[in-house]
């Protein structure tokens, strides 16, 4: 009975002994005394009996092997002797440090712990994890460096491009760990320098050339991820705060939209101190650059009404963020606009602005200079081919009548005046003697002296800008020397308000003319018969009417009204087609023939002199 119970028993011994043997993971294999995981846990057994105790009974004495178990040094290759550690000494973080032991040593030695084709093993992790604690590793398999690896990627033109980027992304596999201020070592893997990373080339604490302000080709303004990348070493904020870098502050106004602060690069205008990347400045005051367009007569730019962005000229080239081009301004030469016949000799210009000498002269940048066309349409808002200097082409942009011109002699003012208020306008025109506008429009003035007359008179100004122009000399409220003005009140010829009543007759002749023509006019009025009683009668009954019945085709605006010749221009409105009126007109007197029947009032003056000269 007990041997047919043995023999029953045989068949289940395997499945006992499977259960024992695989189903725990933490027993030995049934070749050896140790579980299936222990390469994990079995640093803290070694090193709690000193000397490796109970390792070196299979080990053998020196843990180089033996035919019971394997050497100690397959898996510890970086020791000869204990102590042993899993990686190279100098490794801090084995995720940074491992990328350039790996490139010069190749993937092999990383077989022994990480598996043969490197897919992990009981020791180490598969080099193929797309994350390991939250890193990336590598998902393709390692050697899947986001760029070439045969050297040719540590030319500038191609690694730079990608840099500027986004500087996060090189972060990865060449600096230390970090988000915003915290200021990471570029100095991890690339074994051509030594593995010291981006820092062998860019200087330490750099990521970038050390001249990355430019004016080169290697200019950040392409910069990109400018959150995440530029505030890991310029601040959270960009401010400079805690960061190795500077701030941002110093050469921006904003750090949120980025708008620039020309005056980190130049004074205001450039007074001779050292922009950022020359040698010495050019003093430009000996040049009064103040009275130029800011820049763009001479450079083809400015800065923006808005401040902190460009103006630009025709043809002027400003960077391309999309093609990383630096344009016109960044390309480390002095662009000088072609249409001012500048001279790179003697530092002038030529055109007809001012003559070309020691007065309007630059000194030397020491930067080359490149002629460029930029274009004069856009950079002056009128011609200076001297053509501007005839008053049929400059008189009306002076009014403020053309579109160039919207605020008029005040726009006149940029270029050619100096002083505030009461501003002379005695600034360049070398036609003119170089004396700005006084070269013809007389000391102190800007217009001609004869401004009321048909060609000159200023009539035509809108009222709108009377405020803007006029103001500039005859006093903040157009009251002359009272109001602080150089120019005499308004008032003293308009006799009512000439912003209101801008083209009223009264601003030159008196109700009836009399004779005494108003302040700064020779011969508006002429007295003649206007004071007899018949005609002044119909000025109280007829006012507005008055004056056109007999002079009729000169009224205001008219050639006729303002040839100011002899004798005054008389075409009469009769309000009868069938009377008939004759009008004899000589140099020295007007007589009239003829009836005019107004109401109830007859005047009969047939062959009466109406006006004699003296």
């Amino acid at each position: 009975m007990i041997r047919l119970f043995v023999l029953l028993l045989l068949p289940l011994l395997p499945l006992a002994l499977t259960g024992c043997s695989d189903g725990n993971s933490s027993a030995p294999p049934d070749n050896g005394p140790h579980p299936l995981t222990y390469i994990k846990t079995h640093p803290a057994d070694a090193l709690a009996v000193p000397g490796f105790e109970d390792c070196v009974s299979c080990h053998a004495a020196d843990l180089s092997g033996s035919g019971q178990a394997v050497s100690c040094y397959s898996c510890h290759s970086y020791n000869d002797t204990p102590p042993f550690i899993i990686h190279p000494a100098d490794w801090v973080d084995p995720y940074f440090d491992h990328r350039g032991y790996a490139s010069a040593n190749g993937f092999t030695s990383c077989s022994n712990c990480h598996g043969a084709d490197l897919q992990g093993s009981a020791a180490a992790p598969s080099c193929f994890t797309s994350d390991y604690n939250g890193r990336g590793c590598h998902p393709d398999g390692p050697g899947q460096a986001p760029h070439p690896v045969d050297g040719s990627y540590l030319d500038g033109t191609n690694h730079g491009p990608e840099a500027k980027a986004d500087l996060t992304v090189c972060q990865a596999c060449h600096g230390q760990l970090g988000g915003p201020g915290s200021n990471p070592r570029f100095n991890i893997g690339i074994n051509s320098v030594n593995g010291t990373g981006c820092e062998a080339c860019h200087g330490i604490n750099y990521a970038h050339p050390a001249d990355w302000a430019g004016p080169n080709n290697t200019f950040h303004y392409s910069a990109s991820n400018i959150e995440n990348a530029c505030t890991l070493c310029h601040g959270a904020a960009l401010d400079g705060a805690g960061g190795v870098g500077g701030s941002c502050l110093g050469c921006h106004d904003s750090t949120i939209d980025f708008t620039l602060d020309c005056v980190a690069c130049h004074g205001y205008p450039p007074d001779g101190t050292p922009d950022v990347a020359t040698a010495t400045g050019v003093d430009h005051r000996a040049a009064a650059s103040i009275f130029h367009d800011i820049c763009v007569v001479c450079h083809g730019m400015k800065e923006s009404d808005t401040e902190g962005s460009f103006a630009v000229a025709e043809n002027y080239l400003l960077f391309d963020k999309g093609s990383d081009s630096i344009g016109d301004h960044w390309d480390g030469n002095i662009d000088m606009n072609a249409s001012t016949d500048y001279d790179p000799i003697s530092f002038g210009c030529n055109a007809a602005c001012h003559i070309n000498d020691a007065a309007h002269q630059l000194s030397d940048s020491g930067l080359a200079v490149e002629l460029k066309e930029f274009g004069l349409s856009d950079t002056v808002p009128h011609p200076v081919d001297k053509s501007f200097f005839l008053p049929q082409n400059h008189g009306p942009a002076a009014k403020g009548q053309t579109a160039a011109f919207p605020d008029g002699m005040a726009d006149c003012r940029l270029c050619h005046a100096q002083g505030d208020p009461n501003p002379r306008f005695n600034v360049g025109i070398v036609l003119a003697g170089g004396i700005g506008c006084e070269g013809c429009h007389n000391e102190l003035t800007a217009h001609p002296s004869n401004w009321y007359d048909l060609f000159s008179r200023h009539g035509d100004i809108e009222p709108d800008k009377f405020t803007t122009m006029c103001t500039l000399c005859h006093g903040a409220n157009l009251g002359g020397a009272a109001d602080g003005g150089v120019g005499p009140a308004c008032i003293a010829c308009h006799t009512v308000d000439p912003v209101a009543n801008s083209s009223g007759c009264v601003s030159c002749h008196n109700i009836p003319p009399d004779g005494n023509a108003p302040a700064g006019n020779v011969r508006p009025n002429s007295q003649g018969q206007h004071d007899n009683d018949g005609h002044s009668s119909l000025i109280n009954i007829d006012p507005g009417q008055t004056c056109s019945r007999c002079h009729n085709g000169a009224g205001f605006g008219t050639a006729a009204h303002f040839d100011t010749s002899r004798p005054t221009d008389v075409k009469f409105l009769h309000p009868d087609a069938s009377d008939t009126i004759t009008n004899i007109s000589t140099v020295d007197n007007t007589t009239c023939n003829g009836a005019c029947h107004i109401g109830s009032i007859t005047v009969d003056h047939n062959n009466a002199t109406w006006y004699t000269t003296p």
